[in-house]
């Protein structure tokens, strides 16, 4: 459970996101301070004790990166979450190696965001539990082990004998501390007052595993936290911000991101490429009809009959609404036409509960190289259009100098 006077820091140069972030904070509970740049940021962390900062990538006067590195050191349990509408894989990894608790993307869900501050504020007052009882092991909650300069076990608390009732004969051969091996060498010969922290999954149960050599009594003292429910949570989270919650599929997001890799692909090696987008005939008419709930089993019914008609490299999406994408790696204008005419006939023939029959209308387009995303995008678009305009239930392809006027 949440402790009294969380400290939440907001630090965004947008005075409209840092109103509504610090509104939706303040009715989850905690308490929020505001900053709009990182001078601000900063000198707040110097009048405040904080859980836990949100900060902008971008900021007026400095990077978000820098303004988290001065906050861990005038703070360094405070744990931060980077915000950012313009993201790199370099520079989330930049992030987390800089001690980012997480990082999450522009626009995100709100309830995404609030579930890593959850995470971030348990950790940081897990951590300064640990601190305060670092004195008492045998009161701390979680297992907490002692190892004697030789590596051998000297102590295990109450928490640790009930967990690993092994623990004590196995010494290090037990899987949870056996990959410690290493650490606790280097831990003993250094005697510097220092932690390592490693995780270790035991069955379904992961441990965070906290160690440091106690220079008062001359220990190794390692504790075991169990974040096994907030790695499923993370876990859940990976998922929904790429995945459509209703169909399973990758979403659009997600969609993108593999549609320039692969167009990235096609234009280094100079090999084929096929986007096809497609969306069901008069869908309105079956949600009017028979409700939204049976809209969403066809949503259902068509990707799995689609995932079963296309090949294993081909990647299905939900584009949005009742539109849906197929990428076709390796796949030339033949072989795509012939691929979207196998799925029209077969959702053609397919009988949908209480809805019976449906069609749906195809788009097919080849990669060219002189093509970037959007004018494939576009292309793409254009040809579901003309499939539509041309009767529906039918397969169109363009070429690259095709035009088609929507407003026609």
């Amino acid at each position: 459970m949440m402790k009294k006077n969380v400290k939440i820091l907001v630090v965004d140069d947008d005075p409209n996101l840092r109103k509504t972030l610090a509104d939706i904070l303040k009715i989850k509970g905690y308490e929020v301070i505001i900053a709009g740049n990182g001078a601000e940021a900063v000198a707040a962390i110097e009048r405040e004790a904080i859980s836990l900062a949100l900060i902008d990538l971008i900021l007026p006067d400095m990077n978000g990166l820098e303004v988290m590195e001065r906050i861990k050191t005038t703070a360094p349990l405070a744990e931060a979450i980077i915000l950012t509408g313009h993201a790199s894989m370099e520079t989330a990894i930049e992030a987390t190696r800089k001690g980012a608790f997480s990082y999450l993307l522009k626009p995100y869900q709100m309830d995404d965001l609030l579930l890593s501050i959850r995470h971030g504020v348990d950790h940081q007052q897990a951590q300064e539990e640990i601190l305060r009882l670092a004195s008492f092991p045998r009161l701390h909650p979680s297992p907490v082990i002692e190892l004697d300069p030789a590596g051998e076990i000297t102590y295990i608390n109450p928490a640790a004998a009930k967990v690993f009732p092994d623990l004590s004969v196995t010494g290090l051969s037990h899987p949870l501390i056996s990959g410690l091996a290493a650490q606790i060498v280097a831990l003993r010969e250094n005697r510097r007052q220092c932690e390592i922290v490693h995780e270790v999954e035991l069955g379904e149960a992961v441990y965070e595993l906290h160690v440091s050599f106690v220079q008062e009594v001359g220990l190794i003292r390692i504790y075991a936290l169990d974040i096994t429910q907030r790695k499923r949570d993370e876990k859940a989270i990976h998922i929904l911000a790429t995945t459509d919650s209703l169909t399973g599929i990758a979403n659009r997001r997600e969609f993108t991101a593999i549609l320039v890799s692969e167009v990235a692909r096609a234009k280094r090696y100079s090999t084929p490429l096929a986007l096809v987008m497609y969306d069901i005939d008069y869908f309105k008419r079956v949600n009017d009809s028979f409700g939204h709930d049976v809209g969403d089993f066809v949503l259902q019914a068509l990707t799995r009959l689609v995932k079963q008609n296309i090949r294993s490299v081909d990647v299905v999406a939900r584009w949005g609404g009742e539109e849906f994408m197929i990428l076709m790696p390796q796949a030339d204008r033949p072989a795509a036409l012939a691929a979207a005419e196998k799925l029209r006939l077969a959702i053609a023939d397919y009988r949908f509960d209480e809805v019976e029959h449906l069609t749906v209308s195809f788009g097919v387009v080849i990669f060219d190289p002189e093509d970037d995303l959007n004018s494939l995008l576009k292309r793409v678009d254009d040809a579901l259009y003309l499939a539509k305009q041309n009767g529906r239930n039918r397969v169109e392809a363009l070429q690259r100098e095709t035009v088609v006027n929507p407003a026609s």
